[in-house]
């Protein structure tokens, strides 16, 4: 036999190989799929459980939150806070603005991301600092630190802390009392026409 023949034989016997591997893996996958839909009309309900559940979490994997959409909403916030009067202005909101926005020009903030939703944390240094506080593995935060250093909670679209917080931006609480039902400083403040 010469080297053509050779040649050809090894050729003809790899796609050979190739081919039945492949037919292979669809029998399997043929299989798997019959099994399946077996099983699901026995069970209706566990597969619709199943189902269920699996479509939420894609939905919530889709609708997790970025670090873009968390400084969008910061801007928001900031837009809304500043459209309103300081003397009405929520002193939370504020404040939680103002740590945002001092994060943020330090280069501070920092997301982790667990799939179906997401955490903004302050970090201890920015992450181009080259000292050697910054790059030690020892003096990272650690999982124990990260409830101090919370800034948001992002799921399912939404950054739920910061709208919290913002929820009555207009409100000054310092302007009223929440057990006398009147206002905190009456002499300072407005009173009754009639």
């Amino acid at each position: 036999m010469n080297k053509v023949g050779k040649l050809r034989g090894g050729v003809r016997g790899v796609f050979e190989r190739w081919k039945n591997y492949w037919v292979g893996v669809g029998r399997d996958y043929k299989d798997a799929t019959t099994d399946l839909l077996i099983a699901s009309k026995e069970s209706p309900i566990k597969t619709t459980i199943v189902l269920g559940t699996g479509a939420f979490l894609g939905y919530c994997v889709k609708k997790n939150p970025t670090l873009e959409d968390y400084k969008t909403n910061f801007v928001e916030n900031g837009l809304d806070l500043l459209l309103t009067s300081e003397s009405i202005r929520n002193s939370r909101s504020e404040n939680l603005h103002n740590y945002i926005s001092r994060a943020i020009n330090g280069d501070l903030i920092r997301r982790n991301n667990y799939g179906i939703f997401s955490i903004i944390w302050v970090d201890d240094f920015a992450s181009e600092l080259g000292v050697f506080a910054s790059q030690c593995e020892y003096t990272k935060p650690s999982f124990r630190d990260l409830r101090a250093r919370l800034i948001d909670v992002g799921f399912l679209g939404r950054w739920w802390i910061s709208s919290r917080k913002m929820k009555d931006y207009d409100v000054n609480s310092e302007e009223w009392d929440e057990t006398t039902q009147k206002p905190a400083k009456p002499e300072t403040q407005l009173k009754q026409i009639w």
